[in-house]
């Protein structure tokens, strides 16, 4: 089989995307020939225009985007129209390469704008296409400005995106109930949640304990943090993933607990209502006299997240709406289990393999109760520790390339690939 793996960016230099580069060896591994298209500009922002390199010996062209005047030209106007600037550049690569090479199937990294670029090429190209398709692109809500699914025409162009595409796979069963919304064929979707980097796990010559007693340890000498409970909380900070929630589970928290350390780690952003999130935070924290609990991280390198995953008694995902949370299982890599809301797509996960607890999206009672619950059941919280270690490895670029495998054997043979479908959404 010849894939075409189509994704916006691509290369070392970008975060987290070592991820792709893994899966990309794994499925050589199991005998497909990879190509890979994406995207740089006119500055190179995404590595050398052209045929190229990638992390090993797949061949990547990167298109340069405005590589011409017309679309520097176009470039407002789609901005404007579609929110995104690059679209009609976009689309000319797709075409260019996709019908230039003669590939089994086309797999493309979201719904928006890739997803529409590829919908709206179906005419032109011939070889099928799926999608990878992770929430964010899909979610509309009130008052949050977040996702392309806000807007009126990309709207539309992800219906379009998710009715044409051969097969979706989905980061999560609630990223399919949202898919179904936009009229996606449900007997044509397979959950598989994304890989974590082999770097994720910890190193193999030393025991798992040690190195959680190597970083608590280590960070709490540098944070000044004493033996009690630590809660790590990580992602940008937006009111989408509601860090606030923890801070007002505090006071309820250290009622029954005496001390509870809390780490937000994580960029700051603006919102609408409340201006700098992590103002909004600390101001919040004081409110409720929590602040010196606290420890606000900002942006803190990849690398860095696990040493504090590592140390954590408990991983926190307070998130009204997410559509996974790659997170849970990075921290599962680690062996520290989560307590998560049911408005992410990862709880799925946490339930299947009892690797945590659930709790109502925007209910601070009943996060407080889930985190103390575990935190007082020492038995409880270090069997999560070990079924998250399980979760983790389900999850190793080794094993989601097989399982996306079975999806592009599915997606070219539609007659038998209701099987891969076997629950409701």
């Amino acid at each position: 089989m010849h894939l075409l793996y189509v994704i916006p960016r691509y290369g070392p230099q970008f975060m987290s995307n070592e991820t792709h580069g893994e899966i990309v060896r794994e499925l050589q591994k199991l005998g497909l020939e990879v190509t890979v298209l994406s995207f740089t500009t006119r500055k190179g922002a995404g590595g050398k225009g052209g045929w190229g390199k990638g992390f090993g010996t797949e061949r990547v062209y990167r298109l340069v985007q405005g590589e011409n005047l017309f679309e520097r030209f176009l470039a407002p106007l789609s901005a404007s129209l579609l929110h995104y600037e690059y679209f009609p550049a976009m689309f000319r690569g797709y075409l260019q390469i996709a019908k230039g090479g003669k590939y089994d199937l086309i797999h493309v990294e979201g719904t928006f704008p890739l997803g529409a670029v590829a919908a709206l090429a179906s005419p032109f190209v011939q070889t099928p296409y799926l999608i990878t398709t992770t929430g964010g692109d899909l979610f509309r809500l009130p008052g949050q400005r977040y996702g392309y699914g806000q807007y009126l025409l990309p709207r539309s162009l992800i219906s379009l995106a998710l009715r044409r595409a051969t097969w979706l796979r989905l980061n999560s069963r609630l990223i399919g109930r949202l898919a179904t919304k936009y009229g996606a064929n449900p007997q044509r979707m397979t959950p598989l949640a994304v890989s974590i980097a082999d770097t994720s796990f910890p190193p193999v010559e030393l025991p798992l304990a040690t190195y959680r007693a190597k970083w608590r340890k280590t960070l709490a000498n540098q944070h000044h943090w004493d033996t009690s409970p630590l809660l790590v909380c990580v992602g940008r900070l937006i009111s989408l993933k509601a860090p606030e929630l923890l801070l007002e589970a505090l006071p309820q928290m250290l009622k029954k607990l005496g001390k509870v350390q809390v780490a937000f780690i994580g960029p700051s952003r603006a919102d609408p209502a409340k201006g700098d999130y992590l103002t909004f935070l600390q101001k919040r924290a004081t409110e409720l006299e929590v602040a010196k609990y606290c420890t606000f991280m900002g942006h803190i390198p990849l690398p860095q997240i696990k040493q504090y995953l590592a140390a954590a008694d408990l991983l926190v995902v307070p998130s009204r709406l997410e559509g996974l949370n790659r997170v849970v299982i990075e921290a599962g890599a680690v062996g520290t289990p989560t307590v998560i809301s049911d408005g992410a797509g990862a709880a799925e996960l946490v339930a299947r393999y009892s690797c945590g607890l659930i709790f109502p999206t925007g209910n601070a009672a009943a996060l407080a109760h889930a985190l103390t619950r575990l935190l007082t059941s020492p038995n409880a919280l270090a069997q999560c520790g070990e079924r998250s270690l399980a979760l983790a490895r389900d999850y190793s670029a080794e094993a989601v390339a097989k399982g996306l495998q079975r999806i592009y054997t599915s997606a070219l043979n539609l007659p038998s690939s209701v099987l891969c479908w076997n629950q409701r959404l």
